[in-house]
C-alpha cells in the first residue's frame, strides 16, 4: 500500500474552542515497537468536548480522538509480527502495558496524536485485534465507551453473570445505554434515569424496567421508599450523586447494606457527603476510569454475539466541528462516529452515506454480512474502501 506524505487533521489548539483543522498534516513514521495505523473509524467522546470547553487546562498541541479503530499499514522495528497483521482490524486500547502514572493523559488522543486524521502512530501493546462479526463503528467505540461502560459494570460495581442486583443508572448516552445493556445482560433488574425524553425512551426500549427523570426519581424515592443495591452515576452532577445517595439508603433494606455508588462521568461539580452517613449506611462510594486490555475485548465479543447493540451516528471526519457542536447541545443519542474522507457525489447520496450524521440502529446482527465487509474493505482501492465503510451498514440494515 501506498502511503502519503500528509493527511487531514483536526487538533486541539490551546484557547480554541473547535478544533484546528490541517489538510496537510504530516503522516508520522513508526518508531520501535510502534504500528501506523489508517484509521478506519473514530469516535467523538464528551471528554474532548469539556477540553475544547476549557474544563481543564492542556498546554499541549496535538490531533485529538482517542476512541479508534484502523487497520496496520507500517510495522516499527521490534513489532511482533505473529501478534500485528497488516491489513487486520484492530481497536485501540488506551493503556499501554508497560506504562505506569497519569496514562490517560499521555495516550494515544490524549496528549499524543489521535485518530482525527487518517494516519496515527500506536504502540503495539494498545491493539487488540478485532473479532469477525463486529462492524467499524462498533471497534471504534470498543476502545473508550463500551471499555469504559463495561468496566464499570462488570469490574467496579461488580455485576456478573447470574447476579439479582437493582441497578439505577444515571445518563443514558453513548456510555450510559451500553452499561444498561451490560447489567441486563448479566441478569441485573436496571432502572435508567436522563433529563430527555428520547434518552428516557431509548433505555425503556432496551430493557429497563421503568426510566425516570430528575423529578419523577425524587418523588418515586421520597412517596414510595424506591431503593436499588447499585447506582452507576455517568452524569456525576452534585444532583445525581444525591438522589443517587437517597436511591441507596432510603429503602428498608437492613444494616449493614452494602450497596454501592459507582462513579463515572466527569464534571467539574462538587460531590458533598459525610463520612458518617456513609460509613453508618454502609454505601462504598467509588470511581470508575476507563477498563482493561481484558473490558475490551469482552466488549468486542459481546458485539460480536449480538448480545450488545450500539446506537451510532456516523459523520465524515471533514464534520468533526459540527459533530462537536452537536455534543456541546445534548443533541447526539448514543455515539458518534468519525469516518475519513467519506464523499458524495450529490445531496442524495449525501444524506444517505451520511454526510448530515445518517442515525444507525443496529437492531439485528448479520455476523457474516460484517465479516465480508471486513474482507472487502482490507482487499479495496482506497475510493472504495472509504465509501463502503458506511454503505455497507446501509445495505445490512436494509436487509433487515
Amino acid at each position: 500500500m501506498s502511503i502519503p506524505t500528509t493527511m487531514f487533521s483536526a487538533s486541539y489548539q490551546p484557547g480554541n474552542t473547535d478544533l484546528v483543522i490541517d489538510p496537510a498534516y504530516p503522516v508520522p513514521s513508526p518508531q520501535a515497537g510502534e504500528v501506523l495505523i489508517k484509521v478506519s473509524a473514530s469516535g467523538v467522546c464528551h471528554s474532548d468536548v469539556s477540553l475544547l470547553s476549557g474544563s481543564w487546562l492542556d498546554e499541549r498541541q496535538y490531533v485529538l480522538g482517542h476512541e479508534i479503530c484502523g487497520v496496520p499499514v507500517q510495522l516499527g522495528q521490534g513489532v511482533d509480527t505473529n501478534k500485528i497483521h497488516l491489513g487486520k482490524l484492530y481497536t485501540v486500547n488506551l493503556l499501554h502495558p508497560c506504562t505506569h502514572g497519569a496514562v490517560l493523559t499521555s495516550t494515544v488522543g490524549e496528549g499524543l496524536d489521535g485518530g482525527y486524521a487518517e494516519y496515527v502512530i500506536v504502540p503495539e501493546g494498545q491493539l487488540v485485534l478485532v473479532p469477525e462479526g463486529v462492524s467499524l463503528e462498533e471497534a471504534a467505540i470498543a476502545g473508550d465507551a463500551a471499555t469504559t461502560a463495561y468496566h464499570a459494570v462488570y469490574d467496579s460495581a461488580g455485576i456478573k453473570e447470574g447476579t439479582n442486583s437493582t441497578v439505577l443508572i444515571f445518563g443514558i448516552g453513548g456510555l450510559g445505554h451500553l452499561a444498561l445493556q451490560y447489567a441486563k445482560h448479566y441478569g441485573a433488574t436496571v432502572y435508567a434515569v436522563d433529563i430527555k425524553p428520547e434518552a428516557r425512551a431509548l433505555a425503556l426500549e432496551l430493557g429497563a424496567v421503568e426510566a425516570y427523570s430528575l423529578s419523577s426519581l425524587n418523588d418515586k424515592i421520597q412517596k414510595e421508599g424506591f431503593q436499588v443495591d447499585i447506582t452507576i452515576d455517568f452524569a456525576a452532577t452534585g444532583q445525581t450523586f444525591q438522589l443517587a445517595m437517597s436511591a441507596l439508603t432510603q429503602g428498608t433494606k437492613p444494616f449493614p447494606f452494602t450497596g454501592k455508588a459507582i462513579m463515572v462521568g466527569i464534571s467539574g461539580e462538587s460531590m458533598n457527603f459525610s463520612t458518617l452517613g456513609l460509613v453508618t449506611s454502609g454505601i462504598s462510594v467509588q470511581m470508575s476510569v476507563y477498563g482493561t486490555r481484558s473490558s475490551t475485548e469482552a466488549a468486542l465479543n459481546l458485539f460480536a454475539t449480538g448480545a450488545i447493540r450500539a446506537r451510532i451516528n456516523t459523520a465524515p471526519l471533514h464534520a468533526v466541528n459540527e459533530v462537536i457542536d452537536k455534543l456541546r447541545s445534548f443533541e447526539v443519542e448514543g455515539r458518534t462516529v468519525l469516518i475519513p474522507k467519506l464523499q458524495c457525489s450529490s445531496e442524495s447520496d449525501s444524506k444517505l452515506m451520511g454526510l448530515s450524521i445518517h442515525h444507525h440502529h443496529y437492531h439485528c446482527t448479520k455476523a457474516g454480512l460484517r465479516g465480508l465487509s471486513h474482507r472487502l474493505l482490507q482487499d479495496a482501492e482506497q475510493r472504495a474502501t472509504d465509501w463502503l465503510a458506511t454503505g455497507r451498514v446501509v445495505a445490512v440494515n436494509a436487509l433487515c
